[in-house]
C-alpha cells in the first residue's frame, strides 16, 4: 500500500503568495495607522452637517433664521442661526450638529471650488444652494496625503466625490 502524499502542491503554493502579495500591497496599509481614517470621518460629518442645514431650510422656512454652513480653513459651521451675515467664528463657538473644529493634529482644511476662506454654503426653502454654490459647487477637504471632495448638485444633491 502506498502512503498518501501530505503538504501542499506547487500551485496552491504559488496562490497563497500571490494572495498574500495582493493583501500586502493593497489593503495592510491602512491597517497602519489612523491617520489615513480622519479624513473621511470629516468628510462624513460635513456630509451629513449639508444635509442636515438643508433640511432645515427646506422645513423651517421662517425668514428669520438662516440655513447657512461656514466653511473656514480647519472647520466648519454655523456660527449664527439668525443672523446670515455672520460669517465669522466667534472666539468662543463651540461645534454642535453642523459643525466640527479639526483638532490640530490632523492636518485638515477645508474650502469650496478651491477659493481662499471663508466660504459660505446656504440653502432656500427648496433645498436648493445658493452664494458661493449656486449652480453647484466642490467642498475640498485636504489632508496629509489625500483630498476628498463632497460634491453639491446645482439643485441640491449632495453626495462624496
Amino acid at each position: 500500500m502506498y502512503g498518501r502524499n501530505s503538504g501542499f502542491t506547487l500551485i496552491e503554493s504559488v496562490t497563497v503568495i500571490i494572495l498574500l502579495g495582493v493583501l500586502a500591497v493593497s489593503v495592510l496599509p491602512r491597517f497602519s495607522g489612523t491617520r489615513d481614517y480622519e479624513i473621511y470621518a470629516y468628510r462624513s460629518q460635513l456630509i451629513a452637517a449639508l444635509r442636515l442645514t438643508q433640511q432645515r431650510a427646506m422645513q423651517q422656512t421662517n425668514s428669520t433664521l438662516c440655513h447657512q454652513i461656514v466653511i473656514q480653513d480647519g472647520r466648519y459651521g454655523v456660527p449664527d442661526r439668525t443672523d446670515c451675515n455672520v460669517t465669522n467664528f466667534p472666539a468662543d463657538w463651540q461645534p454642535d450638529l453642523t459643525g466640527a473644529d479639526v483638532d490640530s493634529k490632523h492636518n485638515i482644511s477645508f474650502d469650496i471650488n478651491g477659493n481662499a476662506n471663508p466660504g459660505i454654503i446656504r440653502f432656500d426653502g427648496m433645498g436648493v444652494p445658493l452664494n458661493n454654490c449656486s449652480g453647484g459647487c466642490i467642498l475640498n477637504i485636504t489632508g496629509e496625503y489625500e483630498v476628498l471632495t463632497v460634491l453639491i448638485a446645482e439643485q441640491g444633491y449632495i453626495r462624496a466625490g
